[in-house]
């Protein structure tokens, strides 16, 4: 199906685990979210997280799913059980946040910034195919042709976000969103990160939509966005976390012609 999806594994009469699967619109995807007990050494806390996440993948394969989603901090011990069913690290990111926004916005607005519109998208996809490894666009199903009208975490989509790119020469050269939810703000920049003054003016676009807030941004720095985060720092932003993004692909099913035998058929061999 669509939307949301939670599960519980029962035990001898009473809940012993939950998991929350949330399916991408428009995409064959989805990520693992909110599961309980955490994850630790306990032989228990092991089989709930195997049952519940072994329940998930089944269930997701039976919806024609492609590709299962996680985010953990890089030291939980959930890394290893994920591993053993088939999920795999692609990429190693920093949280960093900021935790009070500017009380006003920026007074300059650089020429060519201008709203976000749906033909931008494509821009948007072409900066993301440039600035990504291969590995990490191929983990992420955009290597594929699929979705080519959606970005990345285009399930945020749902939620209250604005989008901005910068316009030159008629090229799109970068973009910032700003989702914002009860718990804060998320930044999400595209373009080279190893551009200061580019990735500069997007941050200071980014947090202008936000000025006088009192909820925290957040902004993820993956480890081949090395130059953004110097920008991050400039502008006050501080690490609060390091996780890791893990993805198990799915089988797939396909309809494939079986050989049909005709009687009285016979093959020639010649030579």
């Amino acid at each position: 199906g669509t939307g949301l999806a939670s599960y519980v594994w029962e035990a001898d009469g009473s809940a012993q685990g939950f998991i929350q699967m949330l399916r991408r619109p428009g995409r064959q995807e989805a990520d693992l979210l909110f599961l309980a007990p955490t994850a630790d050494a306990q032989s228990a806390s092991a089989t709930a997280w195997t049952k519940l996440v072994g329940y998930c993948i089944q269930d997701a394969g039976q919806h024609e799913i492609r590709r299962l989603f996680a985010s953990l901090p890089t030291d939980s011990a959930a890394i290893d059980l994920l591993a053993a069913l088939g999920f795999a690290i692609y990429s190693n990111e920093d949280v960093l946040v900021l935790r009070r926004p500017p009380r006003s916005a920026a007074s300059f607005q650089p020429s060519g910034l201008r709203p976000r519109r749906a033909e931008d998208v494509w821009w948007l996809r072409r900066l993301y195919g440039i600035y990504t490894p291969m590995p990490v666009q191929h983990s992420e199903g955009l290597s594929d042709g699929a979705g080519s009208t959606a970005l990345s975490l285009a399930w945020w989509e749902l939620a209250d976000q604005q989008g901005y790119v910068l316009e030159e020469g008629g090229d799109i050269t970068g973009g910032v969103q700003l989702v914002s939810g009860r718990g804060g703000h998320w930044l999400l920049l595209h373009g080279d990160p190893g551009n200061g003054p580019l990735m500069t003016t997007l941050v200071r676009e980014g947090l202008s939509v936000v000025a006088g807030k009192r909820r925290p941004v957040y902004c993820a720095v993956r480890d081949y966005q090395g130059g953004l985060r110097a920008t991050l720092n400039d502008a006050g932003f501080e690490l609060l976390d390091r996780r890791a993004r893990l993805v198990k692909h799915l089988a797939m099913r396909v309809k494939v012609a079986e050989p049909v035998t005709v009687p009285g058929m016979v093959a020639e061999r010649h030579g």
